[in-house]
């Protein structure tokens, strides 16, 4: 179970960084992907084992390639990712 939370968590830091590095909203982001909002919601929470499909389509959005998307997970994981930290406050965009 710990293994795989921490892909999760890792793909989850990688995906939120990558988004706000494009200057994206989740909403803009599952818009874009035609993934559902609450579906790219639970991957940046890291509550959500992603498809390939689904990480696919993200990556084409962020203008990443799926492998550099995955080297980027794989790095997160080596640094021991933890669970992502809920954001108070409002929404931001």
């Amino acid at each position: 179970m710990q293994e795989k939370d921490s892909l999760n968590w890792a793909m989850a830091s990688v995906i939120y960084e990558a988004r706000k590095a494009a200057d994206l909203t989740q909403v803009e982001l599952a818009d874009f992907s035609g993934l559902s909002k609450p579906y790219v919601s639970g991957l940046e929470r890291g509550n959500i084992n992603a498809s390939v499909y689904a990480l696919m389509r993200v990556a084409e959005v962020l203008k990443v390639a799926p492998s550099e998307l995955m080297a980027r997970v794989e790095q997160e994981i080596k640094k021991g990712p933890t669970k992502p930290q809920k954001e108070t406050g409002r929404p931001k965009g």
